[in-house]
């Protein structure tokens, strides 16, 4: 079954705190980003979890089994096929090193037929399997395909898995990529440099990043879903591009003072500034952030969520800037130094503008009410 089929259509009761914006961690280990209104509808808060959309339209379950209830998940598909007297395609993959099963139901539901895509993983020895279950009545589903696809990649398995393309990634494009070919990169200090690359790599981060666009502009008039939508979409495209920035990064890292985070961030900003200025390219308006890393190209949110990607890398914490009222993005970076710093969750961050060559912790004067800018936590 070829992997395209998927695109052939057209409390937390007991869930700890959140752990960056609205990541929510179970008790079970898993992680799971929702989209934006998502609420728990039903569910014992262990091993079973159901979520609804604003308009309880979509359904998105996630169900915990222990690990020897299943010998493997193709046997759990079978399960939950035989249990929601369920049809559709299965195809067998590998996420996070753990086998899965990717597929789609068809399924009867108080009269009604249902339609989406279910994953099932397999834990390893001793560790928990996971049924993903994202639906919705067959008549609504082309208008839902974006956020079933959505949910089920907003899953993480683990802390280590937040960093890693999502489970509907690693599906697409078995992770991690081959990558044969070679693309020459320009690093800070005017170097250039021959680095891995794959172009189906870059097509998948694009398109998960036109998914994740389509998504957000569906709350583009919802005033009291809007800010939770813009922040999910930037976490969503970081969770898919931070690891592939991976190699840029050590090579980049060779030219770095030891021990001085300040310089460094200031050497990456400088890197950043001397982009081609660019903005959508493909109708997302967002060049993603491998693309831009590697072509030297993007806006300021761009260049913010790469340069958030190399300094937490190299263990410098940061946050991504987004303002409405000034139509911009910024980065915010924990280091020493003098200059304008943007108050979030108990730091002051050294601001750093993206797009006008000016230093470290340099802003527009007409741009400092910090009342308009929204933080976003980036990263695990």
């Amino acid at each position: 079954m070829p992997r395209a089929f998927i695109f052939a259509a057209f409390c937390f009761v007991l869930l700890l705190p959140p752990v960056s914006g609205e990541v929510l961690k179970s008790e079970a280990g898993f992680f799971v980003d929702l989209p934006a209104g998502f609420t728990l509808i039903d569910g014992d808060g262990k091993a079973r979890f159901s979520f609804a959309d604003p308009n309880g339209v979509m359904e998105f379950d996630i169900r915990v089994y222990e690990s020897e209830r299943f010998a493997s998940p193709e046997a759990m598909a079978e399960d939950v096929a035989t249990r929601l007297k369920s049809s559709g395609e299965r195809e067998s993959f590998s996420y996070e090193g753990r086998k899965a099963v990717m597929a789609e139901l068809r399924f009867p539901l108080n009269g009604k037929p249902m339609r989406g895509y279910a994953m099932l993983m397999g834990g390893r020895k001793g560790e928990n399997g996971y049924a993903l279950l994202a639906y919705s009545e067959e008549a609504s589903f082309e208008a839902y395909a974006d956020f079933v696809l959505s949910c089920l990649d907003a899953f993480s398995i683990d802390r280590a898995a937040r960093r890693d393309p999502g489970p509907i990634s690693q599906y697409l494009l078995a992770w991690p990529p081959e990558r044969k070919g070679t693309k020459q990169v320009r690093l800070p200090g005017d170097i250039s440099v021959g680095l891995p690359w794959n172009e189906d790599e870059a097509q998948q981060e694009t398109d998960t990043a036109g998914r994740e666009y389509r998504v957000l502009t569906t709350y583009a008039q919802n005033e009291k879903l809007w800010v939770e939508a813009w922040s999910r979409f930037y976490r969503m495209v970081y969770r898919e591009s931070a690891v592939r920035l991976d190699r840029l990064t050590t090579e980049i890292s060779r030219g770095l003072p030891p021990d001085d985070p300040t310089e460094s961030a200031r050497r990456i900003l400088a890197w950043v500034q001397g982009f081609v200025y660019e903005r959508d390219p493909k109708g997302i308006d967002f060049v993603t952030p491998l693309v831009g890393a590697y072509e030297a190209r993007g806006d300021c949110d761009s260049r913010a969520v790469i340069m958030a990607a190399i300094l937490q890398r190299l263990g410098i914490d940061c946050v991504l800037m987004l303002s409405r009222e000034y139509s911009h993005a910024m980065l915010a970076v924990d280091v020493p130094g003098g200059g304008q710093r943007f108050p979030w969750r108990g730091k002051q961050y050294l601001v750093a503008e993206t797009t006008a060559k000016v230093g470290l912790g340099m802003i527009a004067s007409t741009q400092t009410d910090w009342n308009k800018w929204l933080g976003v936590g980036l990263g695990p």
